[in-house]
C-alpha cells in the first residue's frame, strides 16, 4: 500500500523518488537530513509560517534564519538576502494556505547563492506554478497527511525528490531494515547503516496510506472546484468595504486553497479583524477563524531562544524585523474552501448559504451603524 502511494505520488509530480513517512514533520526533517544539513549550518526560513517548517532544524543542529514575508504570506527573497552569511546552505520556503510561492524569482535566488531549495507543501498539494506542480522546484519537497489536508491520510507526510542520494539518506534516517536494505544504493558509503538506520522510525501506518491512496488521482478536479469557490467566498466578504482577499490564485499561480485569507483594514472596518471574526463566530460561522498556530516564528521562544540537542548555537535566528509577518498576523483571518467532491454538492451549497446569510447579516450591521450602539 506504501509502495502504490509512493509510486502515484511520484507519478503525478514527475519526480523518480518518494518517500512516506508518518507525518509533514518527519518528511522535513528527512528532506533536511537528506540533503546534508548538521551542526553550523544556516537554513533560511519564513517567518510567516507554521513553525514545524523549520522546527526540525534543530534536530540536526542546524540553525534556522527567519525572513520577513510579501504581502500575501510568500517568502521574500529580497527580504532575505541581507540574511545570508557564509555559513547560509539552504533556503526552506512555504507555500501558504495554499497560493505558490513565485518559484522563478526563488529558484534565481537560491542558484545565486549556492543554496539547496526545500519546499514545504503541506498547504499545497495539487497546486502549479505556471502549470507545474509545487514540490517540483528544489532539491526535496515536504507534505503533510494529517487530518485537515487536501490528501489526508489521519497522519502522515511524503518526501519527493529528483535526487537518490537525498532519497537513500532520507531512507537511512527513518525507514532502516528490510526496505533501506533494498532501495539504498549497494554502492554508496552510507549502505552499511542501512541494517540499523540512525536510530529513528518514521515509517507510516499502511491503513492511513490505504485511505489516502485514492485521493491522488481526485486532486485535479478538487483544485478545479476550490477555484470557483473562493471566488465566490472572496466576492461575498469584498461587499464589506475594507477586506482584501490575499491568496486568490493568479494567472500563473494556482492555488490549492487550503484557506482563503483575507486582510481586514480596521480604519475601515470598525473593531477591525477581532469584531468580524466574533461577529461570524456569534452567528454560527466557525469556520471563519484567526491563524493560531500560524503565527510569526519570531515571537516563539524556541526561535527568539534557539536550543538544539546536539549542539550550542553562538548565533541568533532573529536579525531583522518582520513588519510584513506582523502586519499579517494583527489583520488577517482565513475560512476554509469546499473542494466539489463529487456527491457532496448540496452540503457544498448549505455551507455556502451559511457563509452567504452571515456576511450578509454582518454587512447590514457595519452598515447600518449598529456597531457602535453595541460597542
Amino acid at each position: 500500500m506504501v509502495a502504490e502511494f509512493e509510486d502515484a505520488w511520484s507519478a503525478a509530480h514527475d519526480l523518480p523518488y518518494s518517500l512516506v513517512t508518518n507525518s509533514g514533520t518527519a518528511a522535513l526533517h528527512s528532506a533536511f537530513y537528506g540533503i546534508g544539513l548538521g551542526p553550523g549550518d544556516e537554513v533560511l526560513c519564513p517567518s510567516y509560517t507554521f513553525f514545524a517548517t523549520s522546527a526540525s532544524l534543530f534536530q540536526l543542529g542546524a540553525l534556522p534564519v527567519l525572513a520577513d514575508c510579501r504581502s500575501d504570506g510568500s517568502f521574500d527573497p529580497e527580504a532575505a538576502a541581507g540574511l545570508v552569511t557564509e555559513r547560509t546552505k539552504a533556503v526552506v520556503i512555504t507555500h501558504m494556505w495554499g497560493l505558490p510561492c513565485d518559484m522563478d524569482v526563488i529558484v534565481a535566488f537560491a542558484e545565486e547563492h549556492g543554496l539547496a531549495l526545500v519546499e514545504d507543501c503541506s498547504h499545497a498539494h495539487g497546486a502549479t506554478y505556471r502549470g507545474r506542480p509545487v514540490g517540483t522546484f528544489g532539491a526535496a519537497a515536504a507534505w503533510s497527511l494529517q487530518t485537515q489536508k487536501l490528501v489526508a491520510a489521519g497522519e502522515g507526510g511524503v518526501l519527493a525528490t529528483r535526487s537518490r542520494e537525498v532519497y537513500d539518506r532520507a531512507q537511512l534516517l527513518g525507514h532502516f531494515n528490510k526496505r533501506a536494505m533494498k532501495e539504498m544504493d549497494p554502492q554508496g558509503p552510507l549502505y552499511p547503516y542501512s541494517v540499523t538506520g540512525l536510530g529513528l522510525k518514521y515509517r507510516a501506518h499502511p491503513l492511513g496510506v490505504a485511505f489516502a491512496v485514492g485521493q491522488i488521482a481526485e486532486l485535479p478536479s478538487w483544485i478545479k472546484g476550490k477555484q470557483a469557490f473562493a471566488e465566490e467566498i472572496a466576492g461575498l466578504f469584498t461587499r464589506i468595504e475594507g477586506i482584501t482577499p490575499l491568496t486568490l490564485s493568479t494567472p500563473e499561480r494556482t492555488s490549492a486553497h487550503y484557506a482563503l485569507l483575507f486582510d481586514v483594514d480596521p480604519d475601515r472596518v470598525p473593531g477591525g479583524r477581532d469584531r468580524l471574526v466574533a461577529a461570524c463566530n456569534a452567528e454560527g460561522l466557525d469556520d471563519v477563524d484567526i491563524p493560531k498556530a500560524t503565527s510569526p516564528l519570531h515571537t516563539l521562544h524556541l526561535f527568539r531562544h534557539p536550543m538544539s540537542p546536539v549542539t550550542t548555537y553562538d548565533r541568533a535566528c532573529v536579525r531583522t524585523e518582520f513588519p510584513v509577518a506582523e502586519r499579517l498576523a494583527a489583520r488577517t483571518f482565513k475560512i476554509s474552501v469546499p473542494c466539489a467532491p463529487a456527491g457532496f454538492e448540496e452540503e457544498d451549497e448549505r455551507y455556502l448559504a451559511a457563509v452567504r446569510a452571515v456576511v450578509d447579516k454582518v454587512a447590514a450591521h457595519l452598515a447600518s451603524g449598529a456597531h457602535k450602539e453595541s460597542g
